[in-house]
């Protein structure tokens, strides 16, 4: 259960474009700059939607 309600906190590179409208070359900078909080698991980056949503307002 706890698990679910985490997923729902951080969102794929996949859907972090599509709410930001950036490509993933922009996502990777933004990563890099540690503008954004991420995570890695596996092979994909998954980002938090309060980065995302802090992002957006700069």
């Amino acid at each position: 259960m706890s698990n679910n309600k985490e997923n729902k906190l951080w969102v794929s590179s996949k859907d972090a474009m599509k709410t930001t409208k950036i490509k993933s070359c922009d996502l990777m900078h933004y990563r890099i700059q540690g503008k954004l909080e991420f995570e890695k698991r596996g092979n994909a980056y998954f980002y938090s939607k309060k980065s995302l949503n802090n992002l957006k307002k700069d």
